[in-house]
Parts: C-alpha cells; structure tokens; sequence
C-alpha cells in the first residue's frame, strides 16, 4: 500500500516537474499547462486516497463476531443423552458465554433441562472440551444466532441481555438461569 502511494507521488513530481526551471519555479508561460497538470494530479491522488483510507479501514476494523459452540451437560446425562450445545456470534469463547446468558432460550433450556427437581440448584456441567469456534460438526444444536440479532438494538447494535451476566469466563462458572422463550433446535 505504501509502495503504491510512493510510486503515486514520484510519477506526479516527474509529471510537474517539466513546468518547473532548473531552480523549481514554473516559468510564465508554462503556467497554465501546470495548473491544469496540478488539477489532474490531485484528482488522481484524491482517489488513490480514497482506495488507501478504505484498505487501511478494512485492515484496523474489529474483527467480525463469528459463530462459537458452547455445549453443557444437564440432569439428561444421568439418562445417557447427549449435551446440548448452543451457538451464537462473538469475538471469542468468553464473549459467547456473555452472550448466551443474555439469551431467553438459554434460560429457557437451564431452567428445564439443567435444574434440579428440588429446586436446590442447577445440575450443569460446561463442556470446554466440546465448546469451540464455529459449528458443530455433528449431532444437534441450538442455533440461537437469530435469536441473538432479534435481541440486538437496531440503533446502537447494543445486544440486550437480561439481569443474569457472567462476570467471570464460561470457564469458572456456570451460566445463570431466568425464564424465556423456546429455542429453534437445528440438526446437522
């Protein structure tokens, strides 16, 4: 990118520089061929920033959110059924967690699914070694993605989330529970 800005600049001194005396002043009667030469330049260097300015933009952006598993294992283990894994967008595992405790379906499925029939606490285990970016390559999951874009405020791209948050990685405490609505299961 700088090569091609360098090499912008010398082609425009090379074509500026035939108006200008041995000293660097433009003599008189190359004025006007100068000042149209000048116009001509800054045209093509205005564009050329505009293409820089938008590579640089793309280069220093944040990085997209992209789709992560988180998968737990509830109550239905002691049964011999799988974990349930779900999937949102995020920059990394300890953004997906932040994201999914905000999410109805996930409370919906903890409180369901992953309590204990005492009431005494939740009987939940996260699954790290099953937890990953990108999808699942088999078996079911909860794609909650469109779940998580309703959820997102149109104005500021704020995602919403209820009292429950993590504030600690996914890691070092499981999720905590609130009621919500039912979640679209997807197989693959």
């Amino acid at each position: 990118m700088l090569t091609s800005c360098e090499e912008l600049a010398a082609r425009h001194r090379g074509v500026l520089d035939q108006y200008r005396d041995p000293e660097g002043e433009v003599t008189e009667e190359k004025l006007r061929e100068y000042d149209d030469a000048r116009i001509t330049t800054a045209i093509e260097a205005s564009d050329h920033l505009d293409t820089v300015r938008n590579r640089l933009a793309n280069l220093l952006a944040p990085p997209a959110p992209r789709p992560f598993t988180l998968t737990f294992a509830g109550h239905e283990r002691h049964v011999g059924e799988a974990p349930r894994s779900f999937v949102v967008n995020a920059m990394n595992l300890d953004d997906a967690a932040r994201v999914l405790a905000g999410l109805p379906s996930w409370h919906e499925w903890y409180l369901a699914d992953a309590g204990t029939p005492d009431g005494q606490g939740a009987d939940i285990i996260y699954l790290p070694e099953q937890s990953h970016p990108g999808l699942p390559t088999r078996g079911e999951y909860v794609d909650l993605r469109d779940e998580q874009e309703a959820a997102a405020v149109p104005a500021t791209g704020v995602t919403r989330t209820s009292r429950a948050r993590l504030s600690v990685p996914v890691t070092s405490s499981p999720l905590v529970p609130a009621p919500a609505s039912p979640a679209a299961r997807t197989s693959h």
